[in-house]
């Protein structure tokens, strides 16, 4: 398999070179991350409770326009696999899954390095809305509406195509428990996201 995905990746590297950014240039980015250390806060009458969860992966795809050789906006979406809660008082038997979908605005600075492995490093936003999936067994016991989602963090381009990414990224949200009513959980979701990706320009 990996020799597999070297051989797509060298492949693509030929077709689809990607140089140094002009203004009105675009590039479309794939990404796979891994999620550091992922907890959830629960908030409600004035007390808290965090769980956390186990790491878990996610799968991005990016589009960018340089609206400046060194400033990009763009798109992404991005969807994270649903992780078990690592938590004592979860009943073992219960599948106790939470992973999220984000769909985001995001903007870039690339700062040119003078290097022949990093070309680019860049501080990195993003904006938008996620999406939070919980299991079947979660769901029976609670009603969980969607919110907020943003990201802050660093990248780097690595020989012109390849990035790596470190993102400390937050989801927002609210639950009611079904059958008792307006409940007022305050869900904030938070992770570190290490994402490693390749480049294409178009």
């Amino acid at each position: 398999m990996r020799k597999l995905l070297a051989v797509v990746l060298l492949a693509a590297a030929m077709v689809a070179p990607a140089f140094a950014a002009e203004k009105g240039s675009m590039e479309i980015n794939g990404k796979l991350g891994y999620l550091i250390n992922p907890e959830l806060k629960a908030e409600a009458n004035g007390q808290s409770k965090t769980i956390d969860f186990k790491g878990t992966f996610s799968l991005e795809a990016d589009f960018f326009y340089y609206v400046d050789p060194k400033i990009a906006v763009g798109l992404g979406l991005e969807y994270v696999f649903p992780s078990e809660m690592d938590d004592s008082f979860i009943p073992s038997e219960m599948d106790s899954k939470c992973g999220n979908t984000n769909i985001f605005v995001q903007a870039k600075y690339d700062f040119a390095i003078e290097n022949d492995i990093f070309n680019t490093i860049y501080p990195l936003v993003q904006l938008g809305y996620g999406i939070i999936n919980i299991s079947d067994d979660l769901s029976k016991g609670f009603d969980v509406k969607n919110g907020l989602y943003w990201a802050i963090g660093l990248g780097t381009t690595i020989k012109e195509n390849f990035i790596v990414e470190l993102l400390y990224a937050f989801n927002y949200g609210t639950a009611d428990m079904i059958g008792e009513g307006p409940s007022g959980i305050d869900l904030t979701y938070k992770t570190f996201k290490f994402k490693v990706g390749y480049k294409f320009a178009i």
